[in-house]
């Protein structure tokens, strides 16, 4: 297996971790989904000062519900940056997702949310899993318990919401579509419900100006790689006319080894000699 891009959380960056999940790949950061929010705000703000001046008085005085400075963003900056992508989501119940509560294998991602955590439920190449930044590693699930995994998370409380549209190209697609999983040789482990983080755990993670990348200009660079780019999997150019943003907080993908093959265990002389090597420096 080759990769499966994952994220580990990083103070309440939930729904910045969900996307990258959902699209295999490093697309959205802080500054990103803040500009995106600070959008939102905007048009709300235009919206609410059409009314009375106590309602709007009232409506500025309030924090904004699209984001927060521990890295919150609300249900509306996640379905605007789908758009982007030309995806969307609707929720499970909603009448035209008949299809994906009578055969959930029918479609091709969902995303759940419990108060402020967001995860992922994918397929990639011909098998699901379950992309928590919570999680050590991604989860392998079979056909036959996604049915019954989705019906659990939502007694649980968490609500979830269908991904409709073609996801992005990605090289753990390519590569496990023609060299799919052993679910022999994954370890077995039972398959953990989702558990959101507790709250304030975890380093609060301060979010930058959020006034540096409109959506325009998220799609804009977008649609210059896909234009640019040899291949579907080719390493992305940098945009010269583009002004330099500040480095991304998500935390680095990292190759998740499912069969539990390559673990290493130090012996006891050898910690030994490397904590005498210390000392003498």
């Amino acid at each position: 297996m080759e990769l499966i891009h994952h994220e580990v959380q990083q103070g309440q960056l939930c729904a910045q971790h969900c996307l990258n999940s959902l699209l295999q790949s490093a697309e959205f950061d802080a500054i990103q989904l803040g500009g995106i929010a600070a959008q939102l705000d905007e048009v709300e703000r235009s919206r609410m000062a059409e009314g009375t001046a106590e309602e709007y008085t009232r409506f500025l005085a309030e924090p904004s519900c699209n984001m927060d400075d521990s890295g919150f963003f609300s249900i509306q900056v996640i379905l605007k940056a789908l758009e982007i992508y030309g995806l969307r989501a609707e929720h499970w119940h909603h009448p035209s997702q008949a299809a994906a509560r009578q055969n959930p294998c029918s479609k091709q991602a969902y995303i759940c949310n419990l108060n402020q955590h967001w995860f992922t439920i994918r397929k990639i190449g011909l098998q699901w899993f379950v992309i928590d930044s919570c999680k050590s590693g991604p989860e392998l699930v079979s056909d036959t318990y996604l049915e019954v995994y989705l019906k659990q998370i939502e007694l649980d409380g968490y609500t979830v919401f269908v991904v409709s549209g073609s996801l992005p190209e990605c090289v753990a697609d390519a590569v496990l579509r023609l060299n799919p999983i052993d679910p022999v040789s994954v370890r077995k482990k039972p398959l953990k419900k989702a558990e959101p983080p507790l709250l304030g755990l975890g380093p609060v993670l301060p979010l930058p100006p959020v006034h540096t990348e409109s959506v325009d200009e998220i799609r804009r660079k977008r649609l210059l790689r896909l234009e640019g780019g040899s291949s579907s999997f080719a390493p992305t150019a940098a945009d010269p006319t583009a002004a330099p943003t500040a480095a991304p907080t998500a935390a680095p993908a990292e190759v998740v080894d499912l069969t539990g093959e390559g673990e290493r265990l130090e012996t006891e002389d050898e910690m030994l000699r490397i904590a005498i090597e210390m000392s003498l420096r």
